[in-house]
């Protein structure tokens, strides 16, 4: 029970990093300190960073095979991504889905490095 109560709990703080991240983005937006291409970019490797972070947290916990707990942990937040992005009316694109392949990958690349720091 405990293992998944940490899964849990590294899932909402996973939400509130990328709800403080938009709240700071925003505000450098509106001020027109940051133009869009920046945010862009910034968005891209924060994001990425982040799934990477969670992966190898997620990675830590598991016994074997952290790849496959980074991709299906990727997964589950990308769908979960997904879903409100759908809630929000907007479809996604071709863009939009190469962006979840990269934060697919960061995810595995994440469960990968923390298997291997378990030890």
């Amino acid at each position: 029970m405990t293992k998944y109560k940490k899964l849990i709990i590294d899932i909402l703080k996973f939400f509130l990093s990328i709800l403080i991240y938009l709240i700071i983005i925003t505000l450098l937006s509106n001020f027109n300190l940051l133009s869009y291409k920046v945010v862009s970019v910034i968005s891209l490797i924060f994001m990425a960073l982040l799934f990477m972070i969670n992966g190898i947290k997620i990675g830590k916990l598991s016994t074997k095979r952290g790849y496959l707990t980074g991709l299906i942990t990727g997964l589950v937040l990308v769908i979960l991504l997904l879903i409100l992005s759908l809630i929000f009316n907007s479809l996604p694109t071709l863009k939009s889905w190469l962006y979840y392949l990269v934060l697919i990958f960061s995810s595995t690349l994440g469960g990968m490095i923390g298997i291997n720091k378990k030890k």
